[in-house]
């Protein structure tokens, strides 16, 4: 899985967004000192129920 900085997910949010619907990949976003999130697409998320 690939990871971004907490600062480049949200300077690019819109091309995150793109790059993870369109490679179907998850992504995890991560910041100094703080717990990391994965950002996925809706498909991929609805998939796991």
């Amino acid at each position: 899985m690939n990871s971004i900085s907490y600062t480049s997910a949200r300077s690019n949010l819109a091309k995150t967004m793109d790059r993870v619907c369109d490679d179907h990949a998850p992504v995890a976003i991560t910041r100094k000192g703080q717990g990391a999130v994965v950002r996925m697409s809706m498909d991929a998320y609805q998939a796991l129920d």
